[in-house]
């Protein structure tokens, strides 16, 4: 690792280092980037911060990711070879499971608990939904190509290193991204579904969509009314880790869809990557 690495290899780094601890260099860049991009709170953390817990998701459902123009472009536009390059790009993107396991590290009532290891236990149910996924991302590069040229560019990893910074060094920073992530789920993945259908996939290769299609609200409200509020009740000093999350997750997803829309415009799906 280089000693001050760029955000690309930072990214590398802690999708390495799953699991284990990162170097100090690495460490310090990631607090670093979060100073940099998230230092200053944003108008929408002020604005989650402004309303009880209750009304976050409510405030979730307002913000531009949440029914992002991208969506549609996936269930009725894009091709099958711009659908895998979405998919296969986010590569990167932390593991779900491991992120959920990470918030159990945190003083939590028995409520919140409880409600966290549901969520680890959907995650298995009808199989590990890693290997749900691990389909549809090999069923979709079959149809595609098998050498899709793909890009690393800055709101795809920034996208990515909110939800590593919340893992590494602020876990309950993390619990406001899973949140958000959670919440908006429904509707990204029922876009996505349709998307896969135009494009001709078969039942068996969607089935990561159909099981979480069936899950994520549930997980969502116990996210929200049993993990959050029950933490901020316990010690109110961790709402506002829980809002940075939230707002961070949001916002950094809905640049990077803005970027997909652009880049859809283009004729190859090309997108001008900046170091």
């Amino acid at each position: 690792m280089m000693e001050h690495p760029t955000d690309s290899e930072l990214l590398k780094a802690c999708a390495a280092r799953m699991g284990s601890r990162l170097e100090p260099a690495e460490e310090s860049a990631l607090r670093h980037w979060w100073a940099r991009e998230h230092g200053q709170r944003s108008a929408f953390t002020n604005a989650l911060l402004s309303r009880p817990e209750s009304q976050w998701a409510a405030a979730i459902f307002q913000h531009p990711a949440a029914r992002h123009p991208w969506y549609g472009r996936l269930a009725h536009e894009v091709s099958v070879r711009e659908y895998a390059t979405f998919l296969l790009e986010n590569a990167a993107y932390p593991s779900f499971l491991p992120l959920v396991r990470r918030t159990l590290d945190l003083p939590l009532t028995d409520t919140a608990r409880a409600a966290i290891v549901r969520n680890i236990e959907d995650e298995q149910v009808p199989v590990p939904h890693a290997d749900l996924m691990r389909r549809l991302f090999l069923a979709v590069k079959a149809k595609a190509s098998p050498d899709l040229p793909l890009a690393t560019y800055p709101s795809l990893v920034d996208r990515c290193l909110v939800l590593y910074y919340g893992y590494y060094l602020e876990p309950w920073n993390l619990i406001g991204s899973l949140f958000a992530t959670e919440a908006i789920a429904h509707y990204r993945l029922e876009h996505m579904g349709k998307g896969l259908e135009r494009l001709g996939f078969a039942a068996a290769d969607m089935e990561f969509i159909r099981v979480h299609l069936a899950c994520d609200d549930d997980h969502a409200r116990d996210w929200g009314d049993n993990v959050i509020e029950e933490s901020v009740r316990r010690d109110p000093r961790v709402r506002m880790p829980i809002a940075e999350g939230i707002a961070a997750a949001l916002e950094t997803s809905a640049h990077y869809f803005d970027d997909l829309c652009l880049r859809a415009t283009r004729p190859d799906f090309s997108f001008e990557v900046h170091p």
